[in-house]
């Protein structure tokens, strides 16, 4: 009794091109099947990459708000332009001591 594949084989093995013809038979025959599942899952994870990304985006937005003197020194180094402060040079205590 001969089975359908061994006759679709045979046709096409004096050819060399009976795998070829077996592999596109195949993707012929799940292609209907595997490509709506590979779409849905692509879809899910694309759909789960966006959601992520809206809720760390909302998450980065939460700061907690500037003490009174965070905002008094915020607002002067935007004064000032970001110049250093004017404060006097310490000076290294004298270490030459005569006895």
């Amino acid at each position: 009794m001969n089975s359908i594949w061994d006759n679709l084989y045979d046709r096409f093995k004096d050819r060399r091109y009976g795998v070829l013809f077996l592999a596109s038979l195949v993707a012929l025959v799940l292609s209907p099947v595997l490509l709506p599942v590979m779409g849905l899952y692509f879809l899910g994870r694309g759909w789960s990459a966006f959601c992520l990304a809206q809720e760390n985006r909302r998450n980065q937005l939460r700061h907690s708000p500037l003490s009174r003197d965070e905002l008094r020194a915020a607002r002067s180094k935007l004064r000032n332009g970001m110049k250093p402060v004017n404060r006097p040079v310490p000076q290294a205590p004298d270490t030459f001591l005569k006895y």
